[in-house]
């Protein structure tokens, strides 16, 4: 998901989207609160930010490992059926910890939030098996803008 950065402080930012990568759960154009936090914090479910060649991607957490004293971490947009994508500790940049949408602040930090990004994780692997229809519901809503 390519994003434009504005900065707030050292360790919150605001990113405003601009893919379809986290579609349904994100739309384009949303403002994401993403706060700076060490990768040891992170839990399955988050939505992490990281640095790929020029863009700052924002994608689910799948799956965490410890190796040798660092993280491995394996994300996934949600619009995505591929296999996840292995991050290193070294270009995560943060967690989204919160949404601006319709000019009301989703908490991503409560419980019932927590559950539904866990949830997003383990039903993942069945998107590929609708993709098709998910293609062409997706076609859709771009024409009919």
């Amino acid at each position: 998901m390519d994003q434009r950065l504005h900065i707030k402080s050292q360790d919150l930012a605001f990113i405003c989207t601009t893919s379809f990568s986290m579609w349904p759960f994100l739309r384009p154009g949303e403002k994401i609160l993403v706060k700076r936090i060490p990768a040891e914090d992170l839990r399955i479910g988050d939505i992490i930010l990281y640095r790929a060649t020029n863009q700052v991607v924002c994608h689910r957490l799948v799956k965490k490992i410890k190796d040798k004293g660092k993280y491995l971490l394996y994300a996934r947009g949600d619009n995505s059926g591929s296999s996840p994508e292995l991050i290193s500790e070294k270009v995560f940049f943060g967690k989204a910890i919160g949404i601006l949408r319709n000019g009301t602040m989703i908490n991503l930090a409560a419980r019932r939030q927590q559950f539904i990004n866990r949830l997003i994780v383990e039903i993942g692997p069945l998107v590929t098996r609708f993709k098709p229809y998910y293609v062409m519901f997706r076609k859709f809503v771009r024409d009919y803008k």
